[in-house]
């Protein structure tokens, strides 16, 4: 990893915990910052709203430790979404840096690269169609 050059980078909703952590050495960090943000981002997409500190300016976010205690996430009822889908946005929002995949890993998780199969089209129905 590289270390966190200077304080206050980025827009906090989007921050990991371990780029809050505070002391004399700065945090190490890696792509898995990335794939955190990455795991709001979608989120948000899918919820409207932000995993962590949704109503929270950054001020207050910084201020109250909300990304620094953001255990786990916790999702709304609606819209639903498949488990494959909760179970990728959970791995990529790991509170511990260790258990967050990095970005070629989350790039590769199966929910990531599913593809719906297409279906085969019935031979007596296209013969149909292309009568009409």
């Amino acid at each position: 990893g590289m270390e966190l050059t200077s304080q206050g980078a980025g827009t906090y909703w989007y921050l990991p915990p371990e780029c809050f952590e505070t002391g004399p050495a700065p945090p190490k960090i890696s792509s898995k910052v990335d794939t955190w943000s990455c795991g709001v981002i979608l989120y948000q997409m899918l919820f409207g709203r932000r995993p962590f500190g949704h109503d929270l300016s950054q001020e207050q976010i910084l201020h109250s430790g909300t990304i620094r205690n953001a255990q786990s996430v916790e999702f709304p009822a609606k819209p639903s979404i498949s488990a494959e889908c909760r179970g990728f946005i959970q791995r990529c929002l790991a509170y511990r840096q260790a258990d967050r995949p990095d970005v070629s890993t989350a790039a590769a998780d199966p929910w990531m690269t599913y593809v719906k199969p297409v279906p085969t089209p019935n031979p007596a129905s296209a013969a149909a169609a292309e009568r009409e």
